[in-house]
């Protein structure tokens, strides 16, 4: 597929993402699933046509997502939903005591990023809620990856074919 194809079907996955997290934005209590399901588009870019395109699509939808009047969608796929899958693959190639190893300290890492973003600019004090916070989200952040896993599969074994990405690659 030529570069100007492929910037085509870039741009519009990107607005693709674009468009789900707006729609978190419509609907605030489903943000973070929005911005999960935006970055499964990254995933599927990424499969298809290389982590370059899939950092590409991210990269754009993770900047215009902050323009959106609601951000908390597009700061969970700023801060992680939009790379992790780009990340997960790679991660894949590690020994799996390893790789669960290094995805809970990059999960961790992020989520300490967020709840210190949290005190210092929203005020939250809390410890409990600060605490329940990190419980809640590494079970979570569990059945995200396994989701992740799952999702891509279905996707290569199922999916695929209907859209026809594989044909159009070479």
């Amino acid at each position: 597929m030529n570069k100007t194809k492929m910037l085509a079907l870039a741009s519009l996955a990107a607005a693709l993402c674009v468009i789900v997290m707006a729609l978190g934005s419509l609907v605030e209590i489903l943000d973070l699933s929005l911005a999960i399901l935006a970055g499964l588009i990254v995933a599927i870019m990424a499969q298809e046509y290389g982590d370059r395109w899939g950092w590409a699509v991210f990269a754009v939808a993770g900047l215009l997502s902050l323009l959106l009047p609601e951000k908390s969608a597009g700061i969970a796929f700023l801060l992680f939903c939009g790379w992790y899958p780009i990340v997960q693959k790679k991660l894949h190639l590690l020994k799996p005591f390893l790789c669960r190893l290094v995805k809970e300290v990059l999960f961790n890492a992020v989520l300490a990023l967020d709840l210190f973003l949290s005190v210092k600019i929203l005020g939250a004090e809390s410890r409990w809620i600060l605490a329940a916070t990190v419980v809640l989200g590494n079970v979570c952040f569990v059945f995200y990856d396994l989701l992740l896993d799952r999702f891509l599969l279905w996707y290569i074994i199922k999916l695929r074919d209907r859209l026809g990405f594989h044909k159009r690659r070479k």
